[in-house]
């Protein structure tokens, strides 16, 4: 009986230790300031590679950024309902969009990790999801 109560109380000791490890190697959260700069970023729709400019600046201490087209199709267009949560940022950017030129809302879902961005761009509407990524040019 005492080996057996030894047993479960090394066993709930290693499971404690070990979770402290997984726990602490989750990627600390992103500040806003992180993020402040201007960042590339590819969106790929099939054989369609679009190039966007994501200047991210904290004005009075909120993020707020605007994108522009890398051919000019729309610039410095603002975006919205920009949030940072843990290691994501997410915001809604209305433009006009492939194929037909209609302006469209479009969510970013994106993951940061140092300099780089990664995640989803979507529009349930015309019902497309396609990735992102972003590399920072500047900060």
């Amino acid at each position: 009986m005492l080996s057996r109560k030894c047993f479960l109380l090394t066993l709930t000791m290693l499971l404690i230790f070990f979770s402290g490890l997984v726990t602490a190697q989750e990627k600390p959260a992103v500040k806003p300031e992180d993020l402040v700069g201007d960042w590339e970023l590819t969106v790929e729709a099939g054989e369609m590679v679009i190039t966007l400019k994501l200047t991210l600046a904290l004005e009075n201490g909120v993020l707020g950024g605007k994108i522009s087209e890398a051919y000019g199709t729309f610039a410095e267009m603002p975006v919205a309902d920009l949030k940072v949560e843990d290691c994501s940022l997410s915001f809604n950017l209305t433009v006009p969009s492939p194929p037909d030129g209609m302006t469209r809302t479009w969510t970013f879902e994106l993951q940061a990790s140092g300099e780089d961005l990664s995640g989803l761009v979507y529009n349930n509407d015309v019902q497309v999801s396609v990735p992102v990524r972003g590399k920072k040019l500047s900060g």
